[in-house]
């Protein structure tokens, strides 16, 4: 049998996830936590990438609020709260239900179920933030039928192996390539009263629409606001956030106002504009639980003008 780089992948994934998954039945979590921490701390210095363009990013959002030492104490933080995130989803691999429950409560559910009630579907807003990983599972287990759409990495083995494993916190996956095949799965999740889980908070350049993030422009996707304007479907945001003491919640908020139907360009505008700003009140809250690697590209000037009721200027 000759061996490719495909396989060899696969292999290194399939035994990477096995012995997490082991780990976490047969060590005590602080320990798995500890391991996490001591990676991190040592993530930090060796991802010079990750620090430097993180800090610069912060800096920029919140100039005047932080110092240098601060940022760097938030990027540090952030790292941080992702490996003990992916600790967690061994620890939910090796976990009943039940114990999924009790872990993490819910807030706010009478709003996903006020959004259902209207029978057009929900897309739940949500970005890189807390323990985003999750998010589909701890929602799956309320009885919700839950969809989370997925970049999935190009080797088809793996993505396969991703799937399986996911299937087993309770996640069905909607490909987000090919374009048309995602719109098409997600169209017919709202169709029939759904909740499609839309992770949308990674800023670069290229096609997207300019909205305002923290004072400065950034090219957000169009793609929530354009389904929500073609389904009708409510949009509300959720997200799995850590706690002080390292526990989880998952918060549900009330649906957001958009502006409807807005299938003009002004209106997917003003709706991405809206759903951008959320997530700004979120970070600016918590800015240690999301990851500032996510802007990739700021346009460089300052907004003059926000966006208005429906695309018009202010």
């Amino acid at each position: 049998m000759r061996w490719s780089v495909q396989n060899l992948l696969y292999c290194a994934t399939w035994f990477g996830l096995e012995a997490a998954c082991l780990a976490a039945k047969s060590l005590p979590e602080k320990w798995l936590f500890a391991i996490a921490d001591t990676l991190a701390s040592l993530g930090f210095h060796l991802f010079h990438g990750f620090r430097t363009r993180s800090i610069a990013n912060l800096n920029l959002a919140l100039a005047g609020r932080v110092d240098n030492a601060a940022a760097e104490r938030i990027v540090r933080r952030s790292l941080r709260n992702f490996f003990r995130a992916c600790v967690e989803i061994a620890v939910a691999l090796a976990s009943s239900d039940e114990e999924i429950r009790r872990r993490i409560p819910v807030s706010g559910k009478e709003h996903l179920d006020a959004a259902l009630a209207k029978g057009k579907g929900v897309i739940a807003l949500s970005a890189h933030f807390g323990n985003f990983f999750l998010l589909g599972s701890r929602l799956a287990l309320e009885g919700y039928p839950i969809h989370v759409l997925i970049n999935q990495p190009r080797d088809s083995q793996v993505s396969r192996l991703m799937d399986e494993y996911r299937w087993r916190i309770k996640q069905r996956t909607i490909h987000a390539k090919p374009r048309h095949e995602a719109l098409r799965e997600l169209h017919r999740a709202l169709r029939r009263n759904e909740i499609a889980i839309i992770i949308a908070d990674e800023y670069r350049s290229g096609e997207g629409v300019e909205v305002p993030f923290f004072g400065r422009p950034v090219v957000a996707r169009r793609g929530p606001a354009t389904l929500a304007s073609r389904t009708g479907a409510a949009v509300v945001p959720v997200y799995l956030m850590r706690r002080p003491d390292d526990s989880l919640n998952l918060v549900i908020q009330p649906e957001l106002d958009l502006c409807r139907p807005g299938k003009n360009r002004a209106g997917i505008k003003e709706n991405t504009a809206r759903m951008t700003r959320w997530l700004e009140e979120t970070v600016s809250r918590e800015p240690e639980q999301w990851n500032w690697m996510n802007i990739r590209v700021w346009q460089g000037h300052r907004t003059r003008n926000r966006v208005s009721v429906c695309g018009q200027r202010q």
